[in-house]
């Protein structure tokens, strides 16, 4: 059930009509949502909903016994049940085929050809954002950050909220947990601004992720020879714009869902491309992850207060990390270490010239750092894309061939990535402003606009359905 679908409009206006009805009716609401995201969930993969269920009820019983516990050793215990849980279960899945393969491909120079052992399991949708979500929760009990759900419904309500299940933004329980003890009210301004995310969202996903995506991006990786080096480069680009209209219109879709409940889910972008290093490249990119890693990986390994080598190990290990997040392909542990080498050069180098990072600079400068962060991001997002190793060295092989033909850029390509770029370097106050001034029209004139929207969007739909990027991490 995609977002950009009147399927899942019809579901989200069925979901509201039951939540709203039941209002005041504390946990029965707090079920009937869940058994709403089940659904959601079901229209997937139905088979693993009693994995979500199942580990989501292990860690509510888990972190009762570290809130129970005064000892320590004894609350270690209880969260090693948790991490070992949830790791587990995410390592088992998405990495423990890769990891088979390339055991086996490492005893062959030894002359040993062991037979990998697979499991050809289908990777359960979402499990990249609703682990960290679930770990996060006994973690932050065993901190003392956060106290224990009231309930098992709470923590399956925290886990399982749909807008947010599939692919995140990855939510905090001290964020929305609390959020919980209050009955929802109705908030017009907050509608309006839902209203208004969903919007700008589902425009960023059909006009410019999925447009790039069936008329050049997806041809360009297909088959890399077919194109000049001139436009193999275009088509990184338009990548660039794509998985970022892609993901970013996720997370707006999904944050102005929730706001239609009531509820506040983080932001996850910060107009990344505005970036003018590779570390804060990924300060402003799916911030809530990075901002997972640092809290739960980064600062427990000691972050940078054990000496300037072992800050570099920590950074290097936490941004390798996050590359490998996304998938499990050596294309993504590549990615990874290029990223993690990258963000420590930068601190290494910042520290060389003894200048702070992120001090003013003069505005040529600036424009400077942020072209060659730019360019970085562009070219390296080449084994993000690549289906494998092999693709990536067609890709770059056909970048050295030297040709310099446009002829296949069509004209709309250019003026969607014109535009979509355009966009992501205006103002931040152009966009506010459009914002209120959607809010402060009359729900009959913000009714009007959005179905003028609406028929644009189905217009301008390609009837090639393009999945959400996120979805297979």
């Amino acid at each position: 059930m995609l977002f950009n679908s009147l399927d899942y409009l019809l579901f989200l206006a069925l979901a509201l009509a039951g939540w709203w009805v039941l209002a005041r009716a504390g946990w029965v609401r707090l079920l009937f949502l869940i058994v709403a995201s089940c659904v959601f969930y079901a229209a997937w993969q139905p088979w693993y909903l009693g994995l979500i269920l199942g580990s989501t009820l292990i860690d509510w019983l888990v972190a009762k016994q570290i809130h129970a516990h005064e000892d320590d050793t004894t609350r270690k215990r209880w969260l090693s049940v948790s991490v070992v849980l949830n790791l587990g279960l995410l390592g088992t899945f998405k990495y423990f085929d890769f990891g088979s393969r390339a055991i086996s491909d490492a005893l062959a120079p030894i002359g040993l050809y062991p037979d990998p052992v697979l499991l050809n399991a289908i990777l359960p949708v979402g499990i990249s954002f609703y682990t960290f979500e679930s770990l996060s929760y006994c973690i932050d009990v065993y901190r003392r950050k956060t106290a224990p759900a009231k309930s098992p419904l709470e923590l399956l309500f925290f886990i399982t909220f749909f807008p947010k299940l599939v692919a995140g933004p990855i939510a905090r329980p001290a964020d929305l947990l609390p959020q919980l003890d209050r009955a929802p009210r109705v908030d017009v301004a907050r509608v309006s601004n839902g209203l208004f995310l969903i919007a700008t969202g589902l425009v960023k996903k059909v006009v410019f992720a999925d447009y790039v995506s069936v008329n050049l991006v997806d041809r360009v990786f297909d088959n890399p020879d077919a194109f000049t080096a001139a436009e193999v480069v275009i088509g990184l680009y338009g990548f660039t714009l794509q998985i970022y209209a892609d993901f970013s219109g996720y997370t707006d879709v999904a944050r102005g869902s929730a706001k239609l409940f009531g509820i506040e889910l983080p932001e996850n972008f910060d107009r990344p491309y505005q970036a003018k290093s590779p570390a804060e490249f990924w300060r402003r990119w799916h911030m809530t992850l990075s901002t997972w890693l640092r809290d739960y990986l980064y600062f427990p390994l000691g972050g940078s207060k054990l000496g300037e080598r072992r800050t570099y190990l920590n950074l290097w290990l936490t941004i390798f990390l996050i590359g490998l997040w996304h998938g499990a392909a050596w294309t993504f542990v590549i990615y990874g270490a290029l990223q993690a080498t990258a963000v420590v050069l930068h601190r290494l180098t910042t520290r060389v010239t003894g200048k702070p990072a992120g001090g003013p600079d003069p505005l040529w400068l600036t424009a400077l750092k942020i072209a060659g962060t730019m360019q970085f991001v562009v070219f390296s997002r080449i084994l993000f894309r690549a289906e494998s190793l092999d693709n990536a060295g067609e890709i770059v092989s056909r970048l050295g061939s030297g040709t310099s033909s446009l002829a296949q850029i069509a004209p709309g390509v250019w003026l969607v990535m014109l535009v979509g770029f355009a966009m992501h370097y205006t103002p931040r106050a152009w966009y506010a402003t459009m914002r209120e001034r959607f809010v402060a029209l009359p729900a009959i004139a913000q009714g009007a606009l959005l179905a003028v929207l609406a028929g644009a969007l189905l217009e301008l739909s390609s009837t090639q359905v393009v999945p959400y990027i996120y979805f297979q991490f």
